[in-house]
């Protein structure tokens, strides 16, 4: 092991390399081993997933500007880097939401195709939380389960989805494709119901941002898992 760097840390990291790429572990991860052009040669989805991960294991902050740079040329510069800012907590730029101001309108679709109904919280950057309110009067439920009507789970997915892409960031583009979705359905919803809905960013890599999403009535938790858009042109 290289002079300087710490085996608790470099372990660690060894671990969330194989976690959250898949990599068994009989394949070996010497230090010297590249993020780019080499046996891992990440993409821009396992970059993102590994960033926030390290930033939640470590308590680290890693900037865009630096993803690419000396931070992830191999395992050892980013268990370095790991070492250096361990515990740095910067702060986070965060709009409220005001009252008077309509996001709902800030989604791209039109009122026919909106799966939030209001806006409770939002915090541009950081989170954002919502209600969908439904009567079973939607067109969609005539054919769903007839006469024992649930809420489709691909509609929630999107609801999440919506509320994701509201809590955008600076500036409050909620504009974006879904490139990744993850979700555990629990339980399921009848009508009428409101569904409480929160998305809180967990990690930005370029033009991707991943958030932890929840859909729940009261207590009783329907769905939650993470969420990735791909919003727009890395500026």
């Amino acid at each position: 092991m290289s002079a300087g760097l710490d085996p608790q840390t470099l372990e660690q990291t060894r671990l969330l390399l194989r976690r959250d790429l898949k990599l068994g572990a009989d394949i070996p991860l010497p230090e010297d081993m590249p993020f780019f052009g080499g046996d891992i040669d990440l993409d821009s989805l396992d970059l993102l997933l590994l960033v926030t991960s390290i930033e939640r294991q470590f308590g680290v902050r890693i900037p865009n500007e630096s993803v690419g740079g000396q931070v992830f040329r191999d395992i050892r510069s980013l268990v370095s880097y790991i070492q250096e800012h361990q515990g740095d907590s910067p702060a986070q730029a965060a709009a409220a939401v005001t009252a008077q101001e309509d996001w709902l309108t800030r989604l791209p679709h039109g009122p026919e195709f909106r799966f939030v109904s209001s806006v409770a919280e939002l915090r541009l950057g950081e989170m954002a939380r919502g209600t969908w309110s439904l009567t079973g009067r939607e067109p969609f439920f005539a054919a769903h389960f007839p006469g024992n009507p649930i809420v489709p789970g691909v509609l929630i997915a999107e609801a999440l989805a919506q509320i994701s892409g509201l809590a955008g960031g600076p500036g409050g583009s909620s504009e974006g494709k879904i490139a990744k979705i993850e979700l555990h359905f629990e339980e399921p919803a009848r009508p009428p119901v409101d569904i409480g809905l929160r998305a809180n960013v967990v990690g930005k890599f370029g033009t991707l941002q991943q958030c932890d999403v929840v859909a729940q009535v009261g207590t009783k938790v329907l769905a939650r898992g993470s969420i990735t858009l791909q919003r727009g042109e890395a500026k």
